[in-house]
Formats: C-alpha cells, structure tokens, sequence
C-alpha cells in the first residue's frame, strides 16, 4: 500500500461538488481553495488563515474540551464557545441555592471566574503531511492485520521521535481511511476557567422542540478563560496562573451580516462519513437510525416526564437529557432528508457512472471491477450485528446508568485478592469519584429507564452463549423480567445505599468486592458487557477491517475514475475550515426561510413559565424599551442567522468569520431539514446555524451588566459608543 502522490482529496457523496461543499484542510488551502473563496468574496490570503511563520488566525482556534470548538476573542486569553459546549461545566457549578443553569453566571472580576479541572483548551501550532513515513515497509502481499500492525508501530515510533525534541503534544490521525496521514501538533492548556453563561432560558431557548430546527432564536453560547503559567505556557490549574496572552485573537464585527455574505468556519469537525455507498446510507436511514431512534425515544419519555415537575431532577439531569436528546433529534431529520433531497437515487446515479466510467478502461477493470459489489454484499451482510451493537451502546452503555457505573468496578473486582495494594489504592479512587455520580442520580428514574429498554436489548441479544445469567434473563417473561429489574435495584448497595457502599470502598476494600460478586446490578452489566465485547465484537471488527479496506481501494477507484474533480477528506475531529456565504433556503415548495431572525421572534415565542419558552423578565424589558444600545439593526435586534457551510458535531462553537477575518457569529447547530450532511450533503438545504455575535455582546453588555468584557474585545465594523450609554 504505497502513498498515492496524486490523492489529494476523495469524492463527495455525488457528482456535483459545489462551492460550499468540504470541510479542507487547512495548510492546503492556498493551493486548493483560496482563489474560489476570494471569488466568493474573501478578502483574506491563505497565509492569513494558517501559517506556521507567524500568527494567523488558526492561532485564535480552540479544541475546547476535546468535543467542541472556542475561539479566542482577546488578548488576556478570553474564549468564547457554545452554552451547550460549556454546559457541563455550568451545571457542575450549579445547585438548587446558586442555580447557574437557571438564573446564568456572570464573574465580575478574574477573582470571581470558576475553576474547571480536567478542562482543556488545545491550540495548533503545525500540522504535516507523514504517509510516506506511516507506511514504511507496507507491501501489497501483507494482510489487513499485519499492514494496520506496521502502520501503528511507524506512528508510535513517530510521535516518540517528534515528542522528545518538541513541547507539543504530538497526534496522528488518518485521512481518506488510511490513505494519507498527517501528524498534528498541539499546544494544550489546562486552566481554562468559567466567565459567563447566559441563563438557559437564554442560552437554551427553545430547548429540544427548536434544537437542529430554523428559524431560531437561541442565545448559545458562553464564556471562559483560559490561564498559563507566568511564561504563557500551559500549566495545571493554580491560583499563580495568569491570563494566556495568545498569538492572535479574533477581532469582533458589530456591523453584521448581509445576505450572500461570505462566511467561514474554522473548528474541529467530529466525523462524517461522507463516500459511503447507496448500499449503507439505505442501512442507516431505514435500520440503524429508527432503531436508535426508538430506543432513545422511550428514555427521554421517562426523563422528560419527571424533569418537568421536579426541579431537582432538572438540574440533575439536564446534561443527560440535552446530550441523549440532540443525536435523537438529528438522525430523525437525517432520515427525512436524505429521502427529501432523493440521496439514495443520487448516490446510485454516481455509482452507475463510475461502474460505466471503470468498465471503459481494461486497466481499470482489472482493479476495480468488484470494489463496488463486495462492499455493498459487506455492508449489507453486517446489518444484523450492528442491530444488535447499537442494541448495546443505545440501551445499556448510554440508556440505563446504573449498568454503565457499574462497569468502573470491573477492574477493581477482578483484581487479585493477593494485590492489597492495589485493591486498597483502586478502592480509594472509586470512593473519590462517587459524590458526582450520586449528586447527578436518580435510582428510581433510572429503573423505570431500564424497564423501558432493557427488554428491547434482551429481544436482540443474539451473542451470548458464555453467560448463563443472560440466558436466565433472556427466558424471562414480560411479567417476570419486570419483577427481576425492581429486586435487581433494591438488591444492589451501590444503588440503593450509597453512604454504606462508600465507607465500604474506604474503609473495607475486600468486602467490598465480596459484594459486588453478589450485587445483581453489577453482575448483569459485567454480562452484558462481555457479550458485547467478547462475543459480537470480533465478528463486527472482522466486518469492519474487510470494509476498512474495500473503502480505501472504493476512494482510490472514484477519484482514478472521476479526475476531473476536487475531494475533500472526512471529518475526523482534526482542524477544517468550511466555506459559503450567508443564505436562506426553501426546505418544501412553498416554503422560504430567510437568513436573519430577530428578538421579535424569541418575545414571539415567549411562554411565561414554560421550561422551553420561558424568558427573563430583564429581556423583556430591554426589549419593549429596544435598549439594544449599539448592537441593534434598524431598530431591531438580530440574534441568529443561517450560512451554506459544510458543519458537523465538533464545529458547536466555531466560530463563523467574515471575508475580512472578523467574528460575525457562533456556529451552535445546522437546520433539521439537512442533518443528513454528514452522509448526504445538498447545498440546496444544508445551512449551518449560528448566534449572531452581536446578540452575544447584547446579552453580555445590556443584559448582564458585564460591559467591562466588551471592553477587553477588538470591536470594529460601526460606529461604536461607550457600552455604558
């Protein structure tokens, strides 16, 4: 498997890639992008955008806790992200006397920001092309085994020669399933501390019923800081640390934005999966995802029902609700897109002239003739097992929590009984870890979940001939299974009587493991765990290595058979830029949704008391006088608009930047009807949504009284007044 010099991007999942398809890498787009987007209206050189000789705006991007994106928008290290990216941070703050979530934080002074260990703000400092090197000694005869074998131990031998000579923190990630790597390396901060949130009434506006929907009027977003040591390096959480001075900071736009603008976005998409087969975007969209969908359906019936009148619960669960929610939500728009936008017919239309264009050259049919058939028979012929894994993560790992905690005791338990010392010290750091599970649980909310799923996951347990305690639950009936998961709870200690299995941990580790040898709760989630892990996952990643494989060769055939196109690579949480400009869309006939939303949209909206509509009675007020002091727009105060840029999970707090690389908005979700984008991009309704920055300094300044954070931005594009008139 030799690199292949001449791929540089691979195919889109049709035959038309438009403008603002792809999500590009960055040091490449000089020779790639940078002329189509200066047409579109970039006033920027690439250089400007990445550069490793000296400051760009790359620098000002933030891997905000390693599933979202920041932006640096000062120079005393001021991050701005998503109200969703830092939630889980607000909410461990908050409590039923200090209730962030509900009533919003704001530190008035750096003595009043919030601490959040194990936080982290990672920046790129350089990113290179090392195919030639990860694939060292690979040979066409060698097995899928011994070639991944190879390439992992070139990587690792790689990224211990890169990390002795650099203070970086040295990755390799794979580009075009294993057809290129490129080794990336990244400044990593640790002191990253809370600022401001907006409450949710603001932050989450509109909640579940308007998430992945337009139009919207979400405020999304919240404030942090990141320190550093006196030097300005990265440094462990300590009241020595000082505000980061970084190398470049986003200059923020108060003039807003037009229709057709050119917009940008820079972050850290998580994944797409962009060249897959009309074979398997058929799988997801009429098996996997209703499958899951349905699952999570009955958990959040359960959640919802008592976080509405319980506000206990509320606090305590509203992480877990908005994080199971949001996937829910979005692979039912996935479904109704990709069958809205006819993706399936589409993608049988490019695979019917790639069979016509591979069949025409002898050379080509000689390789490639079989790619495309071989991996639609491997997709469709795994659709069982993957029935039956999601039947696992969906149910067990993320539905029930009960079964997930318990798996941290695995290692404790099957611990010898002569390794005192380890027993002792792993029972301690149990112990330490279980105030925060308990502060965030509910024993009797999460048995009536596991009375939800639990049977659906049974009905589609298939792999577990090695437990008999999975056969003995398997046989029971509806009736019998019902009366099992209610003993099973009040059984287990380490549901039911936290404050004695805590003392147990510190106090008598090996009792401690005597019972969890007799706990239900544990022994059932150990079993489930192995079926999933010993039994139906060497068949799935036998499945996945075959395709792994196929999909490389599938790559290599589409862009042989189709030269004339430029490809982009996958998302896969490395750094992106995206590209398109600022536009409506028309989702059905008849229907035409404009660019721009404004607060008369949220006080339309507006619910007094409701958990998803409700609103502060300061926003009103701000609103019936149009105190929008110099944020506002022809007498009305815009709060977010949509964009045609390519956008997945991971780019939640990007930030969207203007042709001149100013910040104009805060990337926070993509409209309902084009979810699909990750597998079946259509630029006729695939928009990205963002908060309009100018609502974000409106909430800041007027609403909460924080002017003194306007004061440390680099605002430009108006006339700007004192934030204090």
């Amino acid at each position: 498997m030799k690199k292949i010099v001449a791929i540089l991007f691979i195919i889109g999942s049709s035959l038309r890639v438009s403008a603002t398809d792809g999500m590009w890498i960055p040091y490449l787009l000089a020779q790639l992008n940078e002329a189509e987007m200066r047409e579109m209206g970039m006033e920027l050189t690439a250089d400007d955008i990445y550069s490793v000789n000296h400051s760009s705006i790359k620098d000002a991007i933030v891997h905000f806790g390693g599933g979202c994106t920041a932006e640096l928008i000062s120079s005393k290290g001021l991050l701005l992200t998503n109200h969703h990216c830092g939630y889980s941070q607000i909410q461990s703050h908050s409590s039923i006397e200090k209730d962030y979530l509900k009533n919003g934080f704001w530190a008035m002074n750096a003595q009043e920001e919030l601490t959040n260990p194990g936080l982290t703000a990672a920046i790129v400092k350089y990113m290179k092309d090392v195919t030639n090197i990860a694939m060292e000694g690979i040979s066409q005869s060698m097995s899928v085994a011994e070639k991944s074998d190879l390439i992992n131990k070139n990587i690792e031998a790689l990224i211990e020669r890169e990390t002795s000579s650099s203070e970086y923190e040295i990755s390799v990630s794979s580009f075009f399933y294993g057809n290129q790597y490129i080794l990336i390396a990244k400044e990593v901060f640790q002191d990253v501390r809370l600022v401001g949130a907006p409450p949710s009434s603001i932050g989450k506006f509109g909640a579940d019923t308007d998430n992945w929907m337009w139009p919207r009027h979400t405020g999304d977003f919240s404030i942090f800081r990141v320190y550093a040591s006196k030097d300005n390096k990265p440094a462990e959480v300590s009241e020595e640390n000082v505000p980061y001075e970084p190398n470049f900071h986003l200059k923020v736009n108060t003039a807003g934005v037009q229709k057709d603008d050119f917009t940008m976005v820079f972050g850290f998409p998580g994944r797409t999966q962009e060249y897959l087969p009309a074979s398997e975007i058929s799988n997801t969209v009429n098996k996997y995802d209703p499958f899951r969908v349905d699952i999570r359906d009955r958990i959040l019936n359960v959640l919802d029902a008592k976080m509405r009148v319980n506000d206990e619960t509320r606090i305590q669960y509203a992480s877990k609700y908005a994080r199971i929610s949001n996937a829910w939500k979005k692979w039912i728009g996935e479904i109704e897109g990709v069958k809205a936008t006819k993706g399936i017919e589409k993608k049988k239309q490019l695979e019917a002239e790639f069979t016509k264009r591979i069949n025409a050259n002898t050379e080509l049919k000689a390789q490639y003739s079989n790619v495309l058939p071989v991996l639609d028979s491997l997709y469709n012929s795994r659709s069982e097992v993957y029935i039956e894994r999601y039947a696992y993560i969906e149910a067990i790992y993320y539905g029930i929590e009960s079964m997930k905690h318990m798996l941290r005791y695995n290692r404790f338990y099957m611990l010898d009984k002569s390794e005192e010392e380890k027993i002792t010290e792993q029972a301690a750091g149990l112990a330490s870890g279980l105030p925060g599970f308990y502060k965030n649980y509910d024993a009797a909310l999460d048995e009536s979940v596991m009375q939800s799923v639990f049977p659906i996951y049974l009905q589609n347990l298939k792999h577990y001939e090695g437990s008999e305690l999975l056969k003995k639950w398997k046989s029971m009936s509806p009736a019998e299974l019902s009366v099992a998961i209610s003993k099973a709870y009040k059984k287990s200690i380490i549901i039911s009587q936290a404050e004695k299995w805590t003392s147990l941990l510190e106090e008598n580790p090996k009792k401690a493991r005597k019972v969890l040898a007799k706990d239900p709760l544990f022994q059932l989630s150990v079993a489930c765990h192995a079926s999933f892990i010993e039994e139906l996952n060497p068949i799935a990643y036998h499945s996945e290595s075959q395709i792994e494989e196929l999909q490389a060769l599938y790559m290599n055939a589409l862009q042989k058979a189709f030269p004339e196109r430029r490809f982009y690579p996958d998302a896969n949480s490395t750094l992106r830029v995206s590209y398109g400009k600022v536009e409506g869309f028309s989702p059905v006939d008849g229907k035409e949704y404009l660019e721009q939303t404004f607060l008369d949209g949220v006080i339309a909206k507006y619910v007094p008391g409701d958990y998803e509509f409700d609103l502060p009675a300061k926003l009103v007020e701000l609103y019936e006088n149009k105190n929008y002091g110099i944020y506002g727009q022809d007498g009305k105060m815009p709060v977010c608009f949509i964009a045609s840029n390519h956008t997945t999970g991971g780019n939640s707090g990007s930030p969207a930047i203007n042709g001149k690389g100013e910040l104009i908005g805060l990337n926070f979700d993509r409209v309902w009807e084009g979810t699909m984008s990750d597998i079946n991009y259509d630029a006729s309704i695939c928009r990205n949504i963002m908060v309009d920055v100018r609502y974000v300094l409106f909430i800041v300044d007027k609403f909460a009284g924080a002017g003194y954070l306007i004061d440390e931005m680099d605002l430009v594009g108006a006339e700007l007044l004192s934030t204090e008139e």
